[in-house]
């Protein structure tokens, strides 16, 4: 019966993942990466079918060409889930930085296990999975005290995040959308209660049918969470559509007055606007002041919304260096990465929406 299970799981979680990577969502890349999330849970749960199934089967010879690279799937989950919920909070995420490495160290067990497993020769490989299967073996409890160690440590991580998030709104601002993220923290407590509560049973049986049970009621029962319960949460679960013109709360003046203070005296220390990740989200919770006060104060107060209030100190930025550096020595597209554009096409845009320049044109005047 568990083969099915397996197998039936693996065909539903591609397809949940195809469906992630190729739908429309308020943000693009936390879809993503719940994709890779799924299609991780997809080729777990195709692996360890196709293993339980030689091994009940007696068929040994389909275990010739096996990778038992199932433990190194299972310690990609928690990367995952912790890149989604810095991303759905827009918290800067740079997946080519030496510090990514980081999070590759637990893996490096897994890898030399699998150099040790092809050094033996086939017959004994064929007889660790056997034992590893029925009995267990000391290798794969050694891996498992990793797995065990990694998975609790980025969940309690992710949990201390979303909490400290929710003391500031439970809503966060993406693309103009608000999305509710409530959910998250039930999510985190049911997945580290799961965790605890099988760590025990893990090691008692300590053999790899125990594992590959375990493993496939902690997946579909996310499984089952999720799309049944918050069907919408990666792409549609919009509370509401931010304006840009109109207040959607009341703010006394005086509290209005104390939340740009705040702002004011926090940009101007900080300059956080030359990070291409600077967001409405970040700034919030360095000033202690909710997405939607702080929102609904730009847009009455200044009569803008984030990205336009933020550029403005952008374009000033920019303007200060190419009046300085007249010389062709310092090209538009630096001076744009400089002051936190992600682009040259988004700086161009955004320096002529505020001067009716372009930064070349505006360069040229100052020679002038």
């Amino acid at each position: 019966m568990l083969k099915y299970i397996t197998l039936a799981s693996a065909f539903n979680f591609l397809l949940i993942a195809i469906v992630l990577f190729s739908k429309k969502s308020p943000n693009k890349k936390a879809n993503n990466i719940v994709g890779v999330l799924f299609l991780v849970f997809a080729l777990y749960s195709y692996f360890v079918s196709f293993r339980y199934k030689s091994l009940i089967e007696g068929n040994y010879s389909d275990l010739n060409h096996y990778v038992p690279i199932d433990g190194i799937l299972l310690l990609l989950m928690a990367p995952c889930l912790y890149f989604y919920i810095l991303t759905i909070l827009n918290k800067p995420v740079y997946f080519l930085n030496w510090k990514m490495l980081f999070h590759l160290i637990p893996i490096i067990p897994f890898v030399v296990f699998l150099f040790y497993f092809f050094s033996l020769p086939l017959s004994l490989r064929i007889d660790w999975l056997v034992r590893d299967f029925t009995v267990g073996t000391w290798e794969n409890n050694l891996l498992n005290i990793v797995l065990y160690t990694q998975i609790p440590i980025y969940l309690i991580f992710c949990y201390s995040v979303i909490k400290k998030q929710l003391k500031v709104s439970d809503k966060v601002t993406v693309n103009n959308n608000q999305l509710d993220i409530s959910w998250l923290k039930t999510y985190l407590t049911f997945n580290i209660s799961f965790i605890l509560l099988s760590a025990p049973l893990c090691f008692y049986f300590a053999n790899e049918k125990a594992n590959i049970i375990i493993g496939e009621l902690a997946m579909n029962s996310q499984f089952i969470y999720i799309f049944l319960f918050q069907k919408n949460i990666f792409s549609t679960n919009i509370i509401s559509k931010s304006k840009s013109n109109e207040p959607l709360l009341k703010i006394d003046d005086q509290i209005a007055d104390n939340y740009l203070l705040a702002l004011d005296s926090y940009i101007k220390l900080n300059k956080p606007y030359l990070d291409e990740n600077c967001s409405l989200q970040l700034i919030s919770e360095q000033i202690g002041v909710s997405v939607h006060h702080l929102s609904n104060t730009l847009n009455s107060r200044h009569k803008k919304n984030f990205p336009d209030f933020i550029n403005e100190y952008r374009i000033n930025e920019a303007k200060q260096i190419l009046s300085s550096n007249l010389t062709e020595k310092v090209t538009i597209e630096s001076v744009g990465f400089d002051c936190g554009f992600g682009s040259k096409s988004s700086f161009n845009k955004a320096f002529k929406k505020h001067t009716n320049l372009t930064p070349s044109e505006f360069r040229q005047q100052q020679k002038a």
